[in-house]
């Protein structure tokens, strides 16, 4: 369902929508920046925030380092002035947010154990979503079988070009199915983040009836921020850091509904 800038969606459980479950939800180019660092204030990204979870609900929030590092937590307070890559927690009162522009938002629920989290898998991260489960099932006795996992619009094959080196680590680590030879560019391959996870995914056990894919391509669809896009015109001078702020960080993020 899309509203105001941004879009919320439903777990399934062995294909079925999941009934009193949370929803998940991630903003688009047109609600501006979510860009998140400790030491910068985004006044747009608190007001939206704020009106996200008013008074029955607290942010939670890292900053991202693409990284493997998944925090399980019972308050936001535990993740002040943090790093890394990924959020879980069994408190309903609890919204984990993260930020992502062609990187892979993956949202997580399990239904037994009440479980649910917010992870940012870039090619870096891919593989998050294993240490997360893991994370789950010793902390709070989740299982990884009934997990219900979306990756959300993120930068597809048909935009994400890689070299061999990075091609030939997605191979042996995932799939080789992740990766396909560009026809047009000697020494490149286009990379699918979709079906590296997918292939691990299936490794774990998790039932295909929990896991949705969306097909909205970031880098394609104009009505998302995107890392790739929106600063390819910028000069090759510019460092990392100066180019980030020049496209538009989404937010990400799993909430349960006020009762």
């Amino acid at each position: 369902m899309e509203e105001n800038g941004y879009f919320t969606g439903e777990f399934y459980f062995h294909s079925k929508p999941v009934q009193n479950g949370p929803r998940f939800g991630m903003t688009m180019k047109s609600a501006g920046s979510m860009r998140f660092r400790w030491n910068e204030t985004n006044p747009n990204r608190s007001f939206f925030l704020s009106n996200l979870s008013g008074n029955n609900h607290d942010i939670c929030a890292v900053e991202l380092i693409h990284s493997h590092t998944v925090f399980a937590v019972d308050s936001a307070e535990e993740l002040d002035g943090m790093q890394g890559d990924g959020i879980i927690t069994q408190n309903k009162r609890l919204i984990p947010v993260v930020t992502v522009a062609d990187c892979m938002p993956i949202f997580l629920y399990e239904p037994e154990s009440g479980v649910f989290g917010m992870l940012h898998s870039g090619w870096k991260g891919t593989g998050i979503v294993r240490t997360a489960i893991e994370l789950a099932e010793k902390k709070y006795g989740a299982k990884r079988n009934r997990f219900c996992v979306v990756m959300g619009p993120h930068i597809h094959d048909c935009c994400y070009t890689v070299d061999e080196e990075r091609a030939q680590y997605f191979k042996v680590n995932f799939t080789p199915d992740c990766v396909t030879k560009c026809e047009d560019k000697d020494g490149w391959y286009k990379l699918s983040l979709a079906k590296a996870n997918l292939a691990l995914l299936r490794e774990m056990g998790i039932d295909e009836g929990n896991i949705v894919v969306y097909r909205e391509c970031t880098c394609c669809n104009p009505k998302f921020g995107s890392f790739r896009r929106e600063t390819k015109s910028l000069s090759p001078l510019l460092s990392l850091e100066d180019r980030q702020k020049f496209f538009t960080v989404q937010a990400a993020w799993v909430k349960w509904e006020d009762n």
